[in-house]
C-alpha cells in the first residue's frame, strides 16, 4: 500500500499591513516528494506559492484577491493503484472575495 510520508516539506508565509487599510499575504510550500510505488522512488519535488492582497473598506466590509498556486505548477501526488486512482495537485485558482461583518 502506497504512503503519504514525505522526506522533507517546509511551509511559511508573511503577512504585511499596507497603508491605506490595505494587506498582502503569501505562503510557499515544499515537498520533497511522495513515495512512488512501494520501492524507495519517490515522485519528483514540487513547490508551490500561494498569495493574497486585501483591503478593508468601513468598519465591517473587506475585499481579497487571491490566487492559489500561482505559478500553475501541476504535478502527480499520488500515482497508486487503490480505489482513490492517480491524484494531482490543483492548477491556478483565483478567488475575489467579499466579506461583510455583521455586528450582533
Amino acid at each position: 500500500m502506497a504512503s503519504h510520508d514525505q522526506r522533507h516539506t517546509l511551509n511559511t508565509g508573511f503577512d504585511v499591513d499596507l497603508p491605506w487599510s490595505a494587506w498582502v499575504s503569501g505562503n510557499v510550500y515544499y515537498g520533497s516528494g511522495f513515495p512512488d510505488g512501494e520501492g524507495p522512488a519517490h515522485l519528483p519535488e514540487h513547490t508551490t506559492i500561494d498569495l493574497a492582497l486585501g483591503k478593508t473598506l468601513g468598519k465591517n466590509f473587506t475585499v481579497s484577491l487571491n490566487a492559489l498556486n500561482v505559478a500553475n505548477r501541476r504535478f502527480l501526488l499520488d500515482n497508486s493503484l487503490t480505489f482513490g486512482g492517480m491524484h494531482f495537485f490543483i492548477p491556478r485558482e483565483i478567488i475575489v472575495q467579499a466579506k461583510y461583518r455583521f455586528d450582533y
